[in-house]
């Protein structure tokens, strides 16, 4: 488990920026009040290589703790932890390589998820689905059936899906409820099975709006599954 210090100060306390091209057609309440304030809860990032699992660590974080750079081959090579805290919760950001590579070794897969497993299970978890907004390929199309094979059932209960490169929708002059209503179906059958549960983020921007959505539904996951 990769530490690099705990970063007890909270990096998204600026004031809530708006960003048309944040809006969610599936945007849930505000929750002004952390019931699970003083909680830890693992945020374990999956998604096929290039979506931008790292650099959407990072934001969440607000520190560059795992590394994130253009290639044409697979960045991360294995899991890594990073802590923060924010708005009262103490999050454990997971980072994790490519568990779809076709080319992956199944003995390098079956540790790869081995090692997710030892990370989170020992407490309350959400899986971070990560997509391309601009790309959906054929090897995601049946993702959640291949999460839910590797980690169970309750995959689908536990899923938020993130969207990166948000500024692909600004410069085609959408936002994320155009792109919902208009995506593939095979998208919207995996929103669906998530409960329609999503946010999207522009790693480029630091912008603490598109964290606080991803913590309301962290958040709505957690108390759902306690009820």
């Amino acid at each position: 488990m990769s530490h690099g210090g705990k970063h007890k100060e909270k990096p998204y306390n600026d004031p809530k920026k708006s960003s048309k091209s944040m809006n969610c057609a599936y945007n849930v309440p505000k929750i002004k009040e952390r019931r699970h304030a003083g909680t830890t809860v693992n945020l374990l990032l999956l998604g096929m290589s290039g979506t931008g699992k790292s650099a959407s660590g990072n934001t969440i974080l607000g520190q560059k703790h795992f590394v994130s750079r253009p290639s044409s081959k697979p960045v991360t090579k294995k899991c890594q932890m990073e802590e923060t805290e924010i708005e009262g919760v103490h999050l454990h950001v997971i980072d994790t390589p490519d568990i779809f590579d076709d080319d992956m070794k199944s003995s390098v897969r079956d540790k790869h998820v081995k090692r997710c497993k030892q990370l989170y299970e020992s407490r309350p978890f959400v899986f971070v689905l990560v997509m391309h907004v601009s790309r959906f390929t054929d090897g995601e199309r049946d993702i959640l059936e291949k999460l839910e094979n590797t980690f169970g059932r309750e995959v689908r209960e536990k899923t938020i899906i993130l969207f990166t490169r948000g500024d692909d929708l600004q410069q085609a002059g959408m936002g994320l409820e155009d792109f919902l209503h208009t995506c593939q179906p095979d998208l919207k059958k995996i929103l669906e099975k998530c409960g329609n549960r999503c946010v999207l983020f522009e790693n480029h921007r630091s912008d603490s709006a598109q964290v606080e959505k991803l913590m309301d539904n962290v958040i709505r996951v957690t108390e759902e599954k306690q009820t």
